[in-house]
């Protein structure tokens, strides 16, 4: 995402503190998303994987907790496109059956 202050383009530079540091990343000028929902989204990932982890075990097995999240997140989003697939494949259906439909009507 950039904007452009008179002739000078500014870049949106967004910060997330994950497992008490904190990582910068470029927003994606093309996204439909709000860079912030991303960060939420994934701040919250990270806490509910970090809950379940015993807590002396929250210092040492930051790996463990970010891929665990990763994980998690990868999973939600093939679900969504499975999701996403069998609905467009059943409104094609319902589509084809409707035209099929207009066009024997007299």
């Amino acid at each position: 995402m950039q904007r452009f202050d008179g002739d000078i383009e500014v870049e949106t530079i967004i910060t997330i503190e994950l497992l008490d540091e904190l990582f910068k990343f470029k927003a994606d000028e093309d996204s439909v998303v709000d860079p912030q929902d991303i960060a939420i989204y994934l701040t919250e990932e990270i806490k509910q994987v970090e809950a379940r982890f015993p807590a002396y075990a929250r210092k040492t097995n930051k790996l463990a907790i970010v891929v665990t999240a990763a994980l998690n997140i990868a999973k939600h989003n093939c679900e969504l496109k499975h999701q996403h697939q069998r609905f467009l494949t059943s409104m094609a259906t319902r589509a084809e059956r409707l035209d099929r439909l207009i066009r024997m009507a007299p």
